[in-house]
């Protein structure tokens, strides 16, 4: 009987909690897919945003099928105005929890804090944390309106370049909302962001390479891509790249590569009498990539062909190194471990912490472990 009235109560208690909670249809949503920030001639917040539209194809593709996006632009006084605009030319309430990507100007983040800028994005409930985020050279909303190469929505094809560009080819990194707001509030201050930009060379295409650097909530540098693999490494977000290397010193005609799938880098930071030296120790392994001008049949030969890749990546580390230090900027942060190691000094050196990181002594080693030299053995082709 008890297990009759107990069944009996949990059915009723079901009814109760079926439906949806605010009972919201979809056809009263639009669902984002990615938005533009960009400024106005007014010098308002001017926002293009990138909205899905369903098929109904199940999907298959038709070729007279509609596009599968638009695009609204609004202007307002911030970004939560122009946000709210929307509705007056949709007919429905954006919805923000499927967002793939946000992008902003270059010129945005020179004249606005980045903090500002993003600050709706992060507070309201819909947007994701997770959100990529792009800084963009020139004005952002001209991304919106290229047409993806394989994915139905650009803003899902700017997302998954992100994503592939810093996993196999390490010109870049993978920035989100949360990694971007953690890194404004660190000790050091450095935000890192993807930068994209449009390849004119091959075509008028997208282009996600480089590394914009965000100080105070404003764009303050910008990393070439030649320069993201070492700075890669520093920040231990190293996924895979290839490191590539000339025959012989002084002639860079003939190149071979190294295919790195397994990096650790540790940086040791020391403090002495009131200066700081880092000990960055690095050791990769990888397979072999291209042979051109060496032969790896002997012990001596694969010493001397992992002799030249560690040189390169000595020179790689080196450089992005003398760039950060001769702009001032820890973007690798040091200063957080400085701050770890001593509070009281570390509020001492803050104001005039990018001083500071720039007498820093950097001491490099760097190991190599060649594992393959490929289906072709220790010969080139060539010879």
């Amino acid at each position: 009987m008890r297990k009759l009235i107990v069944l009996t109560l949990s059915g009723l208690f079901l009814f109760s909690l079926t439906g949806c909670w605010n009972k919201a249809e979809l056809i009263e949503y639009s669902f984002v897919q990615a938005v533009a920030i960009d400024l106005s001639n007014k010098g308002q917040v001017e926002l293009t945003t990138l909205f899905y539209k369903p098929s109904g194809a199940g999907g298959m593709m038709k070729p007279n099928m509609p596009k599968s996006s638009f695009t609204i632009k609004t202007e307002g006084e911030n970004v939560f105005d122009a946000i709210r605009d929307i509705a007056l030319h949709l007919g429905r309430k954006a919805k923000w929890d499927h967002m793939r990507v946000i992008l902003v100007s270059d010129e945005v983040v020179k004249k606005m804090n980045l903090g500002v800028v993003l600050d709706l994005f992060r507070r309201d409930h819909e947007p994701r944390p997770t959100n990529a985020l792009l800084i963009t050279k020139g004005r952002s909303e001209e991304f919106l309106h290229l047409k993806p190469y394989i994915e139905y929505t650009i803003g899902q094809q700017l997302h998954s370049a992100d994503e592939s560009a810093y996993t196999f080819t390490g010109k870049t990194l993978k920035a989100t909302m949360l990694d971007t707001h953690i890194q404004m509030k660190s000790e050091a201050g450095i935000a890192k962001v993807p930068y994209l930009t449009i390849d004119k060379v091959h075509g008028n295409v997208p282009s996600v390479a480089g590394v914009a650097l965000i100080e105070k909530g404003k764009l303050v540098e910008i990393l070439p891509p030649k320069e993201i693999n070492a700075f890669l490494m520093l920040n231990r977000k190293f996924k895979s790249s290839v490191i590539t290397t000339s025959c012989k010193k002084n002639d860079n005609t003939m190149k071979e590569t190294f295919e790195v799938f397994q990096e650790n880098t540790n940086l040791q930071t020391s403090l002495k009498n009131s200066e700081v030296t880092v000990n960055v120790t690095t050791k990769l392994k990888g397979a072999v990539g291209e042979l051109n001008c060496t032969t790896l049949r002997t012990e001596e030969e694969e010493q001397a062909f992992k002799e030249r890749i560690i040189q390169q990546v000595k020179k790689e580390l080196l450089t992005v190194i003398h760039h950060l230090q001769s702009s001032k900027l820890d973007a690798i942060g040091i200063g957080d471990k400085v701050f770890a190691k001593n509070p009281r000094l570390w509020f001492e050196w803050k104001e005039n912490w990018g001083s500071h990181f720039a007498d820093i002594r950097f001491n490099i080693h760097v190991e190599v472990s060649i594992t393959n030299t490929g289906m072709s053995g220790g010969m080139p082709l060539a010879k």
